[in-house]
């Protein structure tokens, strides 16, 4: 036999296949879905920076930005001035003036629903339309606008543009009138977006719904007109020609304009701290690197499959391979049919891989290029990435078939013929249970004596089964860790009840003012509780966060009041109550010392930077990390005593919050009003988006176990043909013999479970600890596992084990 050509052994594996093809079909598909996730997955971080890298290059976005502190304002020309005339003026290459203004915005004339929501209307210099790598620019030479319908500010006429996301999530038209608070009317030209508005930064920062929260932008002296502050600016964006010293430029700078503007609070920042570009930046990079553990908990448990299934397939030929050493074949010749079988495999595994990689990048091109808020999104073929995961696709069935075939040749031919378990030494660790009082009769028993009579077998199933269904727990751990986060949010948003409004007016007034009053006194309020909201900084050593420090209502008959969940509520100026999730950011607990940034008004449209100490008095549940409160009497530290920006209110009787909203959008200083659930309505929201991809990935996940379940009990039906046989021969009916390789499935399956329950908690907690809190960490998820979650472990996992020898029952 040893002169038997190549013609012979591919004939003969060719008729292995044809025997066996559903089996090698199935483990070909187990592989393919492996490689062809890792293929798919693989490449996302690529593409998506090409993307962000494209994007924000074609908008010239800021090297470095000056923000005025909250309520201060520059006059226009002197931050321009004051950046020209620094040092290093040469390194400059652009600069542009701005003035951003929280609006309310009423777009329902252009909507198929009343829409009417808060937004903020941002000023920019004018500029002519101008083509960038295929988009339509608009607008001043730093931070541009990408015009995405209509026209740009470079036509006749353009008065006004819209945030194309706001758009179309609301079904707004892109041409058209819309109101801004006050009562302003303002022609639509069309929709465009700028770099600081790629992603939404409204008043629960990157957590506001695109639907929820809208960017108007306008030429800045039209801006000016409708915010009352003719020749003001808030605001300075500059690039830098390449090889600037940035910090050095920086520094400069805010000497400048401390000097050429004494007593104006601002606040520089350079392009890494904007949060569009942390975000996008930040999310690719952990998006990726969670998207390979699931590819390659995946992978492994393909491979884990595919390496327990050939090597059961290879060994249930042993018998032929015994045969074949005794009629003196080489092992060399013995060896060639069953690794022509794992090379079948391999090649089946990576062409459908190759093909459901493609398919996996395309829908992933598909449903991010609609989700990413960017002008320019590239998501190209990447060869590299599909051939390194072809190359993982060959190797591991070729590797699974070795193994086997060099344990099967070592043996004796007498120990090769040998089949079934009576090939497995010592019966495995089925002897144990001789020691345990199992009940039932020794039918009753044989499943779990079959599962510990063959312990590789058994291991190398549950660790497949297992691998994958972690996936699909950490997956719909995710959701249920958003959703549960949401719900703490809104218990403590809305308790006293879920009307509350927060109305923000559109800058600091004196109690008494008239658009205070005109709030208070609406029909449409039932009670109102005035207060301040200004942003600022907690400090503990070196850490910094920043957040919305808010002042308490007094009196025993409030609107709504922060809960203290640890400590009690500040009582003198010196104290704050923070989140708990900041404490745990910072360090710190309840009666520690730490310092407070804060704007403090120093005259007329002037802020300056100012730093308090304040101690912890308590530690509030809210998830989100950015609410702190202060007593009435810390107004002084801000140098705003008898002054508010802030009034809470709750919607007189028979009103509902919109109804309430309607009312009090003509009030004129209101410059948005938002229901007191609106933060966690707008995340809950976003949750929609990323469970769509969550749900593919469990949903490719259960697919792969269905095959894993379903191949195990393909060869453990042919492994145990003799045995069903006698079985049969002794009058047991089909339903008990199936029952008995259903109970055996059921139990690796329960195993699987159990593992993957276990493993994909530890990757929830990896990634709520570690990868959303890099990317969000304003916000504190709370990590939760629902027991829908578990059911859905247990049906991927002993279910799909259990439901496989139905699907054998002809065998």
């Amino acid at each position: 036999m040893d002169g038997l050509g190549a013609r012979f052994w591919l004939t003969w594996s060719w008729r292995d296949l044809r025997r066996r093809w559903p089996l090698v079909l199935a483990i070909g598909l187990l592989l393919a879905g492996g490689t062809g996730l890792a293929a798919g997955l693989g490449g996302m971080e690529g593409w998506r920076v090409d993307s962000n890298d494209r994007s924000f290059a074609a908008l010239s976005v800021h090297d470095i930005r000056v923000e005025v502190e909250e309520g201060g304002y520059a006059p226009a020309g002197a931050l321009r001035d004051a950046a020209l005339a620094i040092p290093a003026a040469e390194s400059v290459d652009a600069v542009a003036e701005q003035l951003v203004a929280p609006t309310q915005i009423d777009a329902s004339a252009l909507a198929p629903e009343p829409v009417l929501t808060p937004g903020q209307l941002i000023g920019v210099e004018p500029g002519e339309d101008r083509a960038v790598d295929g988009v339509t620019v608009t607008g001043p030479p730093v931070d541009a606008i990408a015009v995405e319908e209509g026209r740009g500010f470079g036509s006749a006429g353009a008065v006004a543009m819209l945030d194309p996301l706001y758009a179309e999530e609301n079904g707004i038209a892109a041409s058209g009138t819309i109101e801004l608070a006050g009562g302003a009317t303002l022609e639509l030209a069309g929709l465009g977006r700028s770099p600081e508005t790629f992603f939404v930064s409204g008043p629960g920062g990157a957590f506001s719904a695109t639907e929820d929260f809208g960017t108007v932008f306008v030429l800045l002296p039209t801006a000016q007109r409708l915010t009352g502050r003719e020749g003001q600016v808030n605001g300075l964006v500059l690039t830098l020609k390449p090889g600037a010293d940035r910090d050095a430029v920086a520094a400069q700078l805010e000497r400048a304009i401390g000097r050429e503007l004494p007593g104006l609070g601002v606040n520089l920042s350079v392009l890494e701290d904007l949060d569009s570009h942390r975000i996008l930046y930040d999310d690719a990079e952990n998006d990726q690197q969670l998207f390979n553990v699931f590819a390659f908990l995946i992978l492994a448990g393909a491979a884990f499959g595919a390496f327990n299934l050939i090597s059961r397939t290879i060994e249930s030929q042993r018998r032929e391979i015994g045969i074949g050493m005794a009629l003196g074949v080489s092992p060399q010749r013995l060896a060639v049919r069953p690794m022509m079988l794992g090379l079948q495999i391999a090649v089946i595994g990576v062409v459908l891989g190759v093909g459901v990689g493609l398919l996996v990048n395309e829908w992933l091109r598909g449903l991010l290029a609609d989700q990413l808020p960017l002008p320019i999104v590239e998501a190209g073929f990447r060869p590299g990435t599909f051939l390194r995961a072809a190359a993982i696709g060959l190797v591991i069935p070729l590797i699974a078939a070795a193994w086997p075939v060099r344990r099967g040749l070592r043996v004796t031919p007498i120990e090769a013929i040998r089949v079934g378990f009576r090939a497995a030494r010592s019966g495995g660790l089925a002897p144990l249970l001789g020691r345990l009082p199992l009940p039932g009769n020794s039918l009753a028993q044989m499943p779990p004596r079959n599962v510990l009579r063959a312990p590789r077998r058994t291991l190398l199933t549950v660790l497949a089964t297992g691998a994958v269904v972690s996936v699909a727990v950490s997956m719909s751990g995710l959701i249920d860790s958003f959703a549960a986060t949401v719900d703490r949010n809104q218990a403590e948003e809305l308790r006293g009840g879920g009307g509350r409004l927060s109305v923000s007016l559109d800058r600091f007034y004196r109690e008494g003012a008239e658009p205070v009053a005109a709030v208070e006194s609406s029909p449409a309020v039932a009670r109102a509780d005035r207060g301040l909201s200004v942003p600022g900084e907690l400090r503990a050593g070196d850490e910094r966060i920043d957040v919305v420090v808010e002042t308490l209502p007094e009196g025993r008959e409030v609107v709504w009041r922060p809960r203290a969940a640890e400590g009690r509520l500040p009582q003198g100026p010196d104290e704050i109550l923070i989140a708990e999730t900041a404490a745990e950011d910072l360090g710190v607990a309840v009666g520690d010392q730490i310092e407070l940034s804060h704007p403090r008004r120093v005259g007329p449209d002037r802020f300056e930077t100012a730093v308090s100490g304040a101690r912890i008095s308590g530690l509030h549940p809210d998830p989100f990390r950015f609410p702190a409160f202060v007593q009435q009497e810390a107004a002084a530290q801000f140098g705003l005593e008898g002054r508010v920006n802030r009034i809470e209110v709750t919607p007189a009787a028979g009103l509902d919050p919109a109804a309430a909203k309607q009312a009090l959008f003509g009030v004129d200083g209101a410059a948005s009003i938002e229901a007191a659930s609106s933060l966690g309505e707008s995340l809950d929201e976003g949750l929609d988006e990323f469970a769509a991809v969550i749900r593919v990935v469990t949903t490719i996940a259960i697919i792969l176990v269905l095959l894993i379940a379903f191949n195990s009990t393909a060869i453990n039906a042919d492994e145990r043909a003799r045995e069903y046989a006698t079985m049969f021969a002794y009058g047991l009916p089909t339903r008990t013999v199936l029952r008995l390789a259903v109970v055996e499935s059921l139990i690796m399956g329960a195993l699987a479970t159990l593992l993957g329950v276990a493993i994909g908690i530890g990757i929830l907690n990896w990634v709520v600890d570690a990868s959303l809190k890099e990317v969000l960490p304003e916000l504190g998820v709370v990590v939760s596992l629902s027991p829908t979650s578990v059911l859905l472990a247990a049906l991927a996992g002993a279910g799909a084990m259990g439901v496989a020898p139905l699907l054998t029952v002809r065998r």
